[in-house]
């Protein structure tokens, strides 16, 4: 294993890191990563050119950024949505060699929600949950929230795309008794 020292944090993991003149590649266990280094916030140091100056005002965003992907090609990162209501169900379809999510959400179209190559998904509970898994932080988090985009949670009957860790509080409805209308 190497020993890399990153931004005040010391990383045990078998992992790489190389920086050319325009970019950063990152080599893990799971996958290489390789990303395009900004002229403007970043500059190779022409007197010592293994040295990668950061402009000061990205030096936090920078090292964040290496640490998610440093994370997710060394473990991945992993998702669960959930689906509650009577006729929602989830299925896995291929077209065209191309794996697809059919929504059954009660719509009268179809739906079919395209996986990104880099993404694998996994259905159960009665076709009602989806763990999703991931090497890019960034990826998982948009497909989840265009996933929970097709049908929101409800806040008076509590249906529709949530999270098991999110907290959702139910909305009283209008009760029929306290209307005032002489009944």
């Amino acid at each position: 294993m190497f020993k890399v020292l990153v931004y005040k944090k010391t990383l045990y993991k078998p992992i790489n890191i190389r920086f050319d003149s325009h970019n950063c590649i990152i080599n893990g266990i799971l996958m290489n990563h390789t990303f395009k280094l900004n002229n403007n916030f970043f500059f190779i140091n022409h007197q010592k050119p293994s040295i990668l100056v950061i402009h000061k005002m990205y030096i936090r965003t920078f090292f964040s950024l290496i640490l998610k992907i440093i994370d997710g090609i060394s473990y991945g990162f992993k998702a669960i949505l959930k689906l509650k209501g009577k006729g929602l169900r989830l299925q896995l379809k291929t077209h065209n060699s191309q794996l697809h999510i059919y929504l059954k959400l009660g719509y009268s179209h179809k739906i079919f929600f395209k996986l990104p190559a880099n993404c694998w998904i996994y259905i159960f509970e009665r076709r009602r949950s989806l763990v999703l898994y991931s090497l890019n932080y960034c990826d998982l988090r948009m497909i989840l929230l265009k996933i929970r985009m097709y049908y929101p949670v409800n806040l008076y009957k509590i249906r529709g795309f949530f999270e098991p860790t999110e907290i959702i509080k139910q909305k009283k409805g209008k009760s029929r008794l306290g209307s005032g209308s002489g009944y």
